[in-house]
């Protein structure tokens, strides 16, 4: 019987030695393609130019008063444009029910930049239509802004609601 064993530890391993699926030649080539990739994206973030003209006019613009009611809806207060504070005579509110998370979350972020400023929350922001089509929403306060386009169509939505319903009598 010993005799008829055959020793396969040597013929195992050289049938793994043999089938590697990835060699050192395919390796140094996706790390080649990994470092190039990488460099071209910093550079074009880094130095291309923007695809958007950022002087670009507004075509509708809307200044707004932000606050939250008791029951935790939204309420956005629309101001005339000569209007400088909320004591002054306003022509619209809308409300927002609901968990609004997006539009919730953009405003807590421009909010959170006043706070670490310790700048006062009563002051408008100011919604803005391009005529490049971006809508962004910015802080008179900071001049912070948001530019709503790049979070996709379904939140741009909520803003263009914001919007359209500011100019409606």
């Amino acid at each position: 019987m010993n005799q008829l064993s055959v020793d396969h530890s040597n013929t195992v391993g050289e049938k793994q030695r043999a089938f590697s699926p990835i060699t050192r030649r395919h390796f140094q080539a996706m790390l080649i393609v990994m470092v190039l990739t990488l460099g071209y994206a910093t550079y074009q973030t880094q130095f291309g130019s923007p695809n958007v003209d950022v002087n670009s006019p507004a075509i509708q613009k809307t200044t707004l008063k932000i606050s939250d009611a008791s029951n935790g809806d939204i309420l956005i207060t629309v101001l005339d444009d000569e209007q400088t504070s909320i004591q002054e005579k306003t022509h619209k509110v809308i409300r927002f029910s609901g968990e609004q998370g997006f539009l919730r979350g953009t405003l807590r972020a421009l909010a959170r930049e006043r706070r670490m400023r310790n700048l006062t929350a009563e002051a408008p922001f100011e919604l803005a239509l391009f005529q490049d089509g971006r809508l962004s929403i910015t802080d008179t306060l900071t001049n912070k802004g948001i530019d709503i386009e790049a979070f996709g169509p379904d939140n741009v939505a909520v803003f263009m609601k914001v919007l359209t319903e500011s100019v409606k009598n």
